[in-house]
């Protein structure tokens, strides 16, 4: 190879086309370009997109002391950085602060204005704070009033932040919109959807006292809603948003009434809020899964596939389901069991089945609805299902650690996928509490190598 063909293609490129380059990097790994070469020591002062994340500086587990003294040092690096920018646009700008002190987060958000900011993201929450608990925290931070003016804002996210949704009106141009750890209310919420008309991504995390969720506003834009563990006054859903994609619900169980939405494809459902075990839920979750009739990708957890076969009809919906990937975030124990026959009868299209292993709740005060023996559930008292049969091509298996009762619900889908062409078993790197461990839970994958399999084609990977 001629000597000119090993030269540094980099060395050709302008500093101009190098910091757009590096503004495709993380912030953090922009950094570390500033000690390739003499040349790159100060082009990373010029990216487009900045964070300053308090966790570079400041770690979880330090005392209370350690953390302060790591503050400051974590302020005058915000400080001196802000100072030696020497670029004139920046498109994003994130800042998490736990700790925010004023006059640093005003600076901060001057900064990133005067730069004609895109993507404006502040997160001042406490990542102490626990997601799953019950306990509401204020706000430790008003967002400054300078910032409503800012017409040219696409991406806005705001964690323990409080707003005035009626200052909205300036945000024409703002598509994606997430708010967390804040007081809101329903009239907020509509003022929010009412004053951006081009909002195109709703993200509710953690906010409290909303009196329930109203989603209804005409001419919504909306193609994507996260609601994850927020406090409602009432469990009481309503969504008409006829070009939705996506929808996530984290939360308690409720009455939702979810308008067809020609356009959804994916659906998470997520009861892991809900604090205990209430057959007669089964009928309104029932009723939930008929209204997303038509979504494609459906992802349902533990508490789920416990209650729902104790609606009117256990065994399945009676009208199927289009969903063609099945996702089951669930322990695999035999309470969960009625709810996966459940779902592997109501989708007979499915194609694809992922299976995300956790802890999967157990409840004190579980009730079967109906008999089952789980230890012949797979093996002997067996039924057949279309989507086993007949479409199921790919098995994903998240966690995989190979209990009896892993096995077994796989060796049915091997013995009976005709079809089947992938089965994918992703090793947890757990202990469990017998002393099993990975190289455990290999020796077992290894040997479902061996079942006795249905489809020729099929292939068996451990990861």
């Amino acid at each position: 190879m001629a000597d000119n063909d090993d030269v540094d293609m980099f060395s050709k490129l302008t500093n101009d086309l190098v910091t757009v380059i590096i503004s495709y990097l993380p912030f953090k790994e922009a950094a570390r370009t500033s000690i390739l070469s003499r040349r790159w020591r100060h082009i990373w002062l010029s990216t487009k997109k900045i964070e300053f994340l308090e966790s570079f500086f400041v770690r979880d587990d330090d005392n209370e002391e350690t953390k302060q003294l790591h503050r400051s040092h974590f302020i005058n690096f915000v400080h001196q950085w802000i100072g030696q920018y020497n670029a004139t646009i920046v498109k994003a700008f994130r800042l998490v602060f736990s700790r925010p002190v004023n006059f640093l987060v005003q600076n901060c958000i001057s900064f990133a204005i005067a730069r004609d900011v895109k993507e404006l993201a502040l997160d001042f929450h406490d990542p102490l704070w626990p997601e799953h608990g019950s306990e509401n925290h204020e706000a430790v931070f008003d967002l400054p009033m300078h910032v409503y003016g800012h017409v040219g804002l696409e991406s806005l996210e705001l964690f323990s932040c409080n707003i005035n949704a009626s200052r909205f009106n300036n945000f024409i141009a703002l598509k994606e919109l997430s708010l967390g750890w804040i007081q809101l209310s329903v009239q907020s919420i509509r003022e929010l959807l009412v004053q951006c008309p081009f909002l195109e991504s709703l993200s509710l995390k953690k906010c409290w006292e909303i009196e329930y969720l109203d989603i209804t506003v005409p001419n919504l834009r909306l193609k994507r809603l996260v609601i994850d563990k927020c406090d409602f006054n009432q469990y009481r859903y309503e969504i008409a948003a006829p070009n939705l994609r996506f929808w996530k619900y984290s939360g308690t169980e409720g009455m939702f009434r979810v308008e067809r939405q020609n356009f959804l494809t994916e659906v998470e459902l997520d009861f892991a809020l809900q604090p205990d075990f209430d057959e007669e839920i089964g009928e309104f979750l029932y009723e939930l899964l008929r209204q997303l009739e038509i979504v494609r990708v459906l992802t349902v957890c533990s508490f789920l596939l416990q209650v729902i076969p104790h609606a009117e009809e256990p065994f399945g919906m009676t009208v199927p389901l289009e969903v063609k990937h099945l996702i089951l975030n669930a322990g695999m124990h035999p309470h969960e069991y009625y709810g996966i026959n459940f779902m592997l009868k109501s989708c007979p299209s499915l194609q694809t089945l992922t299976i995300n292993i956790g802890p999967g709740r157990r409840f004190p005060n579980y009730r079967p609805p109906f008999e089952l023996d789980p230890e012949k559930c797979w093996t002997k008292n067996i039924v057949l299902y279309p989507c086993v049969t007949s479409s199921l091509r790919v098995v994903n298996v998240r966690g995989f650690k190979g209990t009896m009762t892993e096995a077994r619900f796989l060796n049915y889908l091997i013995f009976f996928g005709n079809v089947l062409q992938e089965l994918n078993l992703y090793l947890s790197d757990e202990v469990d509490e017998n002393g099993a461990n990975r190289e455990t839970y290999l020796g077992r994958a290894q040997r479902m190598q061996q079942f006795k399999r249905a489809s020729v084609n099929l292939s068996i990977s451990i990861y």
